[in-house]
């Protein structure tokens, strides 16, 4: 369960991690991951991240 106090202070941090669609935010979330990365899930997330359309993406491969 969050509280108020939690949910502001994750709002900030998410906040100040910059902006998710360079280049930097990518390779921040994908730093500590767990997978196998294919050069076409790299070109696929940066395309819908740098789309001027998107507010925001969900991406799946093989899920």
């Amino acid at each position: 369960m969050t509280t108020p106090y939690h949910a502001q202070f994750w709002a900030y941090t998410l906040t100040v991690q910059g902006s998710p669609d360079s280049v930097d935010g990518l390779s921040r979330a994908i730093s500590n991951a767990r997978v196998d990365l294919n050069p076409h899930q790299v070109d696929a997330a940066l395309f819908a991240l740098k789309s001027p359309l998107s507010k925001g993406v969900i991406l799946a491969d093989e899920v």
